[in-house]
């Protein structure tokens, strides 16, 4: 996604819910809950939405901007990655370098995060760095393009044929961005639990929707399913110290975690590379063992 793209609107500063501090501590498992991941359209009025959440429902929101500070402690690296990518998108070589390392670090960071209690993260394509989970929900905000307009015109202080042009352009980049990062069309309905259309919902109505959404019995933590959180959490870390260290950061591979074992599929290895690919990954907290299997890998890490 382009500058000019991210920079389309002022950044959504969630306001923090009683309790709930900026940067949450990780819980024990038993109190991993319902996490809502929304894709909210260009001045669809998310950041009113995410406010009333956070200060009516007791929820953590977090945005692309808390991932992107979270991503800038993993070190050099990290912070060049999410420095860079937003610009490299019209540079196909430049922006195949980055995407691996990008979609590691950001899902690194958003899956620390579900780790810490009800929690919302509000972005455009960011739902899609975490895979389909019982407790983690897919929410799609959408609202008529004369609301959009009317909203760009006040908020950005543009002229109404400017505001129209400014909002199609946004879309249209965005569309592109998810397209090249993570190969879909956010447009689509069916990657999305619930599609809320704000043309009737008041933003009040709209938030307590989303309320109502973490005591659903359909979106409650299973066993498995914080299991499997925890397995793909894991998988993550491995991926991020191998891509962090220069020796092994060129490795494309795959990482499947289960219950602390790690397989890890890549290209096939001389035995000293393939140490110190088992000495990172082992060195991971929550590693008990590693084991690597030289083949195809897929097209996302």
């Amino acid at each position: 996604m382009s500058a000019s793209a991210m920079a389309a609107e002022p950044p959504l500063v969630c306001e923090v819910g009683p309790g709930h501090e900026r940067d949450p501590v990780p819980r024990a498992d038993g109190d991993i809950t319902t996490t809502l991941l929304v894709s909210r359209g260009t001045m669809s009025g998310g950041a009113n939405i995410a406010s009333c959440l956070s200060a009516h429902g007791g929820v953590h929101c977090l945005t692309r901007e808390d991932l992107i500070t979270k991503v800038n402690t993993y070190g050099e690296l990290a912070t060049r990655v999410a420095a860079v990518i937003s610009r490299a998108d019209r540079d196909y070589k430049q922006f195949s370098d980055l995407r691996r390392p990008y979609l590691i670090f950001m899902r690194r960071a958003l899956l620390q995060y579900t780790r810490a209690g009800r929690l919302a993260y509000f972005g455009y394509s960011g739902h899609l760095l975490l895979p389909r989970l019982a407790h983690l929900v897919r929410v799609r905000l959408i609202a008529p393009l004369e609301v959009r307009v009317s909203r760009t015109c006040r908020v950005l202080g543009m002229r109404e044929a400017e505001a129209r042009d400014h909002i199609r352009s946004t879309d249209t980049e965005r569309l592109q961005w998810a397209r090249m990062m993570y190969g879909v069309d956010l447009r689509d309905p069916a990657g999305y639990d619930l599609c809320v259309n704000l043309e009737r919902w008041t933003q009040r109505g709209a938030c307590e929707l989303l309320v109502s959404i973490f005591e659903q019995a359909e979106f409650q933590p299973t066993p498995e399913s914080v299991a499997q959180l925890e397995n793909e959490r894991l998988a993550t870390e491995v991926l991020a110290a191998l891509v962090a260290n220069p020796e092994t950061r060129e490795l494309e591979m795959q990482a499947v975690a289960a219950y602390g074992a790690v397989r890890l599929v890549g290209p096939f290895l001389p035995a000293d590379k393939l140490r110190i690919v088992q000495d990172i990954a082992g060195a991971v907290t929550g590693v008990k063992d590693v084991q690597y299997e030289p083949g195809y890998r897929t097209a996302l890490p």
